[in-house]
Parts: structure tokens; sequence; C-alpha cells
């Protein structure tokens, strides 16, 4: 062999090895990283599944200006209780529980003035109506014994029907 065949046989074989320490390089970097990428993906899915109870006093949902829609909390006597709110923020629609476990769902005008208000207690099932002054308008009341009622008031708060 001639040395000029020689030294291109040797430039070829420098090649050929640059060549592939530059492979071994890039697949054990690519290897690594997804050693990395598996090993954050088991510890996230772990702790995903093991979340199985959120713990709070207050949780307020908010849109995508941060302004609060929703809160579900702990009301007056430490009562559970659901507040939807309207754009400007006012409570439009409440459902809560009384001290003694007993619903009652609420439904507000833009005003913030309950309008409706239906509730179940040892009693019976109410549902009261107001006017835009919050004053009581109608009622109708099933008690658990007996007949219902329904009660019609006048704006100054006098019985027009029984």
């Amino acid at each position: 062999m001639s040395d000029s065949s020689w030294q291109a046989l040797t430039q070829r074989v420098d090649r050929v090895e640059r060549a592939s320490r530059w492979w071994k390089r890039l697949t054990s970097l690519t290897l690594v990283g997804l050693g990395i990428i598996v090993l954050l993906g088991a510890t996230a899915s772990k702790t995903a599944k093991s979340l199985t109870e959120l713990r709070a006093q207050r949780i307020v949902l908010v849109d995508k200006a941060a302004k609060g829609r929703a809160e579900l909390m702990l009301m007056s006597e430490h009562q559970p209780g659901l507040v939807l709110l309207d754009d400007a923020g006012k409570p439009r629609l409440m459902l809560t529980l009384s001290k003694y476990g007993e619903p009652t769902l609420s439904f507000a005008d833009a005003a913030g003035t309950r309008r409706v208000v239906l509730s179940l207690d040892l009693y019976g099932a109410m549902l009261r109506l107001a006017d835009d002054a919050g004053s009581p308008r109608a009622a109708l009341v099933v008690p658990s014994e007996g007949e219902p009622e329904l009660e019609l008031l006048s704006k100054d708060d006098k019985l027009l029907w029984r």
C-alpha cells in the first residue's frame, strides 16, 4: 500500500470514529432525557392519584379575569354554603345548610335582594316569593303534617288570600 492510500484510509477511519463517538453521545443524551421524562411522569402520576381529598375552609372559583364566580365556604355558625356570583360579583344563587342541617336555596335579583327562597325544615317545605324590596308577597307551605297553605300578601303586608 502506498503512503497516500494509507493516509486516505487513516483519515477515513478517523472520520468514522468521530461520527461513531458523536452518535454514542447523542444516544446517551437521548436515553438520559427519556429516563428523566419517565421518572418525572411516574412521580407526577403517583402524586395525582394520591390526591383523593382537598381540605379548605373556603374555595373560590374564578374566571379567566381572576374574578370570583363561585364560592364554597363555611357560612355563619360554621355551616357549609355555596354561592354563585354574577359578572358584577353579586350573589345570585345561594345553597346553605342551617345549624340543624336544614337546606335553603335562595335566588337573588341583580340588586342582591333575595326574591325566591325554597327551604326544608323539621316542620315541612316552604317556597317564599318576595318583591324587589324583599318584602314577602307569596308563600307556599307544605307542612310535615296537615294541609298545604298558600298565602298572598299585598305591598303593605296585608293578607290578600289564604
